[in-house]
């Protein structure tokens, strides 16, 4: 598992689809499910973005195979809209067509009885 952390701005989005793209060439994907996986990778760190507290981290999380790309990242937010709602709008049905796997998951409480985490997670299977 290879793990990157940086500030949760959208000055960070290329960087992280840059890194993603590059570990993507190392499960056999074609070059339009590496662009779709730059496409999906933009819109859960941008939807993260939106709902990150001010000034905290963005993770990202990457599992690698010969086959499959798995991407994990999350953010620290106080809002409490992205439950089920968020899974109705059109950038979820978008990561939706992009994924062949595709979860949101909101981990209730940080410790500090104000903030939890959102996490959304996708796999791409790469096609021979």
């Amino acid at each position: 598992m290879i793990e990157l952390r940086t500030p949760a701005e959208a000055s960070q989005l290329a960087p992280i689809r840059g890194v993603s793209a590059a570990l993507a060439g190392q499960c056999n994907m074609s070059l339009d499910q590496i662009a779709d996986l730059r496409l999906a990778v933009d819109e859960a760190c941008s939807t993260l973005f939106r709902i990150a507290i001010q000034g905290s981290e963005i993770f990202c999380k990457y599992r690698l195979s010969s086959d499959a790309f798995n991407f994990s990242a999350g953010v620290a937010t106080t809002r409490t809209e992205v439950d089920r709602p968020y899974e109705r709008r059109f950038g979820w049905h978008v990561l939706r067509t992009l994924t062949d796997d595709l979860e949101l998951h909101r981990h209730h409480g940080n410790g500090n009885g104000k903030s939890s985490t959102v996490t959304i997670s996708f796999t791409i299977v790469a096609v021979s």
